[in-house]
């Protein structure tokens, strides 16, 4: 019995030989078949249970984020966390509200519509004109979850994140590695 995975608890991708066994019984033929159980990480050590394509605890899809402001920071990583536990729409909708916190921590006026955000952040040069089709896609993608009886999916999260994460590299980390390349 064997699984690979991106382990909830450290992050890695691993594959693991290790884990619960399955009495061999007819009634245990269909997890059998399907590698479900219990999986212990080759690198941690820690226990993963897989039933399909559920995962738990499951994997934070995207990577950290350096030099980002905290309350920026907790939206883009609550973000991530939803994503771990199949919360695919909460996933989209956060997307939002980190974009209004991008555009205030560059002193955009708190309180106004997204559409003035999204506009700030063009208008200031923190999205390039390429990026305002991921924009429009998270304020699509939004207005559906938040107005419409529709479920976002793993792939369109998945997205959603790696923009996310593309924008506060772009704004955050890759700024502040040029001012401490300058210091050094």
């Amino acid at each position: 019995m064997s699984a690979s995975y991106t382990c909830g608890y450290c992050g890695l991708r691993v594959n693991s030989e290790k884990g619960l066994n399955i009495d061999d019984s007819t009634r245990w033929e269909h997890y059998l078949d399907n590698n479900y159980g219990v999986y212990i990480c080759t690198n941690c050590k820690l226990p993963t249970f897989i039933y399909g394509d559920i995962q738990v605890p499951g994997n934070e899809f995207g990577n950290s984020v350096s030099n980002v402001p905290e309350e920026v920071n907790n939206v883009y990583e609550e973000a991530r966390k939803s994503f771990s536990v199949g919360a695919y729409s909460g996933v989209i909708l956060l997307a939002r509200k980190l974009i209004m916190h991008v555009a205030v921590s560059f002193k955009a006026e708190e309180g106004k519509t997204f559409a003035y955000y999204v506009q700030y952040l063009s208008d200031n040069n923190y999205i390039s004109v390429r990026s305002n089709g991921w924009i429009d896609e998270i304020r699509k993608m939004g207005n559906q979850s938040n107005h419409e009886i529709e479920i976002n999916t793993k792939d369109d999260a998945e997205k959603i994140i790696k923009f996310c994460e593309m924008l506060l590299k772009t704004n955050y980390e890759y700024p502040a590695m040029i001012d401490d390349a300058s210091i050094n």
